[in-house]
């Protein structure tokens, strides 16, 4: 059983994931200063020579100290982690407005209570572990001096210390149960990993997989229902689109993007308002116009390589299977990763039952904007699927099987995955995916 949250594999993984980012950041940091020092002290006397110095070093101190933050940020996580176990609560974002990261309040049901946090962490990374709509996350840690707060799995971790101002709580408080914090069934609470068992040893690890089994299978009614928590209204489909089995590939928005394609024409911008800036030499430095180019020509070198090595045969490879011959229906549930928010259709027999068990799932691109990336997925959160593909699409020998829904075609991200009965890996998967629920009654606040 796991005595703290760090004997979780995927906890000690994502800490060591961070943790390596941060030195990387130091490293990075210290030597972008070291090389402005160098600059500072060539025997060359030109306002170039000083312009490059006083901005690397003003780059270098801002990463040092970002990456510097960063590492006092994992020491404490590793501490939390290494003091007690994970626990799940129902949660719910509760956005300040502004550049203000958004405030999580967690739900305590044993205690009858709310728990307002704020995380510490940029934009790209707390937006990876906002709760969705039946929304759950994992904690560790004092809620009074802080802890660590994470999507279902316990692998991208977030530092959250509790809001501060007594009337400020209180506010963020009173907006989560606004939004039906206290309304929600607890969540269930994360099972003990085995550690040091192989698959198929250990009494007590199978007696534990059984009995959870049996108290929240994963059935199509169960999953099919947490679709429908899940679903966001406004995501349903957008504008139509050139029809993929009448067009060649390019014409049809969505592969264009699959492709990579727009990143590559627009990756030229930056290169022309770089030589725009060299025209205008007496306004801008030469050398923030070079660095300007500089960065231009490699946007366009990286998306250049993307699109020809792996792009543009993926589209062609996903049109040519969205043709194939043969149907097979199946029934889907459509859910999202609680990590990045990644859609992902698990999929079920055709004609079965709502006891029928998963036997395959399918991560999807999110063919929607940044703002909205759920537009364009389908309307219904369950439902009917066709699934046209090649049995060894790719160079690997992986089927491709694209699927077929309200009649359009929707993207894998990746390649049909069946899911082995029993398999506690394919079972804590989707319990990431849809966390299972008790029954309803949250304690009022």
């Amino acid at each position: 059983m796991v005595e703290c949250a760090l004997d979780r594999e995927a906890t000690r993984r994502g800490l060591g994931r961070y943790r390596r980012q941060a030195v990387r950041g130091t490293g990075a940091g210290a030597a972008l200063v070291g090389l402005g020092l160098v600059f500072v002290l060539l025997p060359v006397d030109a306002s170039w020579a000083s312009d490059v110095a006083a901005g690397l070093g003003t780059t270098g101190l801002i990463v040092l100290g970002i990456a510097l933050s960063a590492l006092r940020s994992a020491g404490r996580m590793r501490r939390a982690l290494a003091a007690g176990p994970w626990s799940a609560h129902t949660a719910v974002a509760v956005v300040r407005g502004g550049m203000v990261p958004p405030s999580i309040v967690l739900g305590d049901r044993a205690g009858g209570r709310a728990w307002p946090l704020t995380m510490a962490a940029t934009k790209q990374r707390y937006e990876r572990v906002l709760p969705g709509p039946d929304g759950v996350l994992w904690w560790c840690g004092d809620p009074d001096r802080g802890g660590v707060i994470a999507p279902p799995g316990g692998e991208e971790l977030i530092w959250a210390r509790a809001v501060r101002g007594h009337h400020t709580r209180n506010r963020t408080v009173g907006l989560a149960a606004a939004e039906g914090l206290f309304d929600r069934p607890a969540p269930v609470q994360p099972r003990g990993s085995r550690i040091g068992f192989p698959e198929g040893e250990g009494d007590s690890g199978t007696g534990a997989r059984t009995e959870a089994q049996d108290r929240h299978p994963l059935t199509y009614a169960v999953l099919a229902a947490a679709a429908r928590r899940q679903a966001l209204p406004g995501t349903g489909r957008t504008r139509r689109e050139a029809d993929v089995r009448a067009v060649p590939w390019w014409r049809v928005r969505s592969l264009r993007h699959v492709a990579g394609l727009p990143r590559l024409l627009v990756s030229p911008v930056p290169v022309v308002t770089g030589l725009l800036m060299l025209g205008r030499a007496q306004d801008y430095p030469t050398v923030v116009a070079y660095a300007v180019i500089a960065f231009g020509v490699g946007l366009f070198l990286h998306a250049g390589r993307r699109f020809l090595t792996s792009g543009r045969a993926t589209a062609r490879l996903l049109a040519r299977s969205s043709q194939a011959p043969g149907p097979v229906p199946k029934r889907y549930a459509l859910l999202f990763d609680p990590v990045g928010g990644a859609p992902v259709l698990v999929l079920f027999p055709h004609g079965g039952g709502p006891e029928d068990l998963p036997e395959a799932v399918l991560r999807l691109y999110a063919p929607g904007t940044l703002k909205n990336p759920r537009k364009g997925l389908p309307s219904a959160s369950s439902g009917p699927v066709e699934l046209r593909g090649r049995p060894d699409g790719t160079d690997r020998g992986e089927p491709v099987v694209v699927p077929w829904i309200e009649g359009r075609p929707v993207w894998p991200a990746g390649p049909y995955e069946e899911l082995r009965p029993g398999d506690p890996a394919a079972r804590e998967y989707l319990e990431r995916l849809a966390p299972p629920q008790e029954a309803s009654g949250v304690p009022a606040p």
